[in-house]
């Protein structure tokens, strides 16, 4: 699973191309839009940084699901 940043919304998914959720600014949600996404779509970005667009007293939220 990677983060991937778009126009400072925050997904993850398996791959850049492939988001499956989006941070709605209290948790992830499934992503509805479309996939695949072209090449040029976001970039990867680490947990760190993903948390840090989400806010830090979100960090929790940012753990994936056992």
């Amino acid at each position: 699973m990677v983060f991937i940043e778009n126009e400072g919304a925050v997904f993850r998914g398996p791959a850049r191309a492939w988001p499956k959720e989006v941070w709605t600014g209290e948790k992830f949600e499934p992503y509805k839009g479309d996939v695949p996404k072209p090449l040029e779509w976001g970039n990867v970005i680490d947990e760190a940084d993903a948390q840090a667009l989400m806010g830090a007293s979100k960090a929790e939220a940012v753990k994936e699901p056992a």
